[in-house]
């Protein structure tokens, strides 16, 4: 069956399934209130586009001298206002006693700003290390073919929460119930087989997923792209599909039941 939309559940084995234009399924679907925030992968080309920010992700003697140098401009307003305050603000107080800034206790927290500002300016190339890690383990976990793993799971939803795709990943008879991954690039991912009961995959773009004998049971695929995907065999008892794009999608044999 192709261009299905399921609209609701009914007592019996066979619910109604109802097929609905193209214009209106294209009116129900929520439209966006505004231009989307900015994902991880966007941030980090823009930056790649930026000599300023290319010379801070590549030179580490930068990121230290601009986090001491901003670390010692914080201390020299912080005592400045002090020193003016006892003063009661009288002429040229901001610059007297500016001797006073050298001091044992202001070097340990002159160290300890350094180190804040540093491991702020350090937050995308861990975010960047993160991300190559959990590549690093979809793909273990795929040649050691764990059918049930929690880091698998952590992994996709931490890539997906980046804004990364995850086209064409081979995740077929996986374990992933509960996967929370929404607006994510699932492009053309195979998960023949896989048990995906209570996910929410709502807004996701599934064009030409294989959802094959997938378990989709109670899962939420509110405003997602399944057009021209595979669901031949799935279990979809309890989904939530309104609003999805289901042109062309393969519904052979699929089970809507409810439970």
């Amino acid at each position: 069956m192709r261009g299905a939309i399921l609209l609701g559940h009914q007592h019996g084995p066979d619910p109604p399934i109802a097929v609905m234009p193209r214009q209106q399924r294209s009116a129900r679907r929520p439209q966006p209130d505004g231009p989307r925030p900015q994902n991880w992968a966007q941030r980090q080309q823009r930056r790649h586009d930026s000599r300023l920010f290319r010379l801070l992700d590549g030179s580490f003697a930068f990121r230290l001298a601009l986090s001491a140098g901003s670390a010692l401009a914080l201390l020299l307003v912080v005592n400045s206002y002090a020193t003016c305050r006892n003063q009661n603000w009288s002429q040229g107080c901001l610059f007297r006693d500016a001797e006073a800034l050298i001091s044992v206790g202001n070097v340990e927290s002159l160290s300890i700003v350094t180190a804040a500002f540093l491991y702020l300016l350090e937050g995308h190339k861990r975010r960047q290390r993160e991300n190559m890690e959990a590549y690093d383990l979809l793909q273990t976990c795929n040649a050691f073919g764990a059918r049930w793993l929690m880091g698998r799971i952590h992994a996709l939803e931490s890539l997906n929460s980046a804004g990364l795709s995850l086209a064409g990943q081979q995740l077929a008879g996986f374990d992933l119930h509960n996967l929370q991954a929404p607006h994510g690039d699932w492009q053309e991912v195979n998960l023949e087989n896989s048990v995906l009961r209570q996910a929410n995959l709502a807004g996701s773009d599934l064009r030409g997923a294989n959802l094959r004998g997938c378990d989709l049971q109670d899962a939420n695929l509110r405003g997602a792209n399944l057009r021209d995907a595979n669901l031949d065999g799935a279990d979809l008892t309890g989904a939530q599909l309104e609003g999805a794009e289901l042109s062309g999608t393969h519904l052979e044999a699929a089970s809507t039941h409810p439970a």
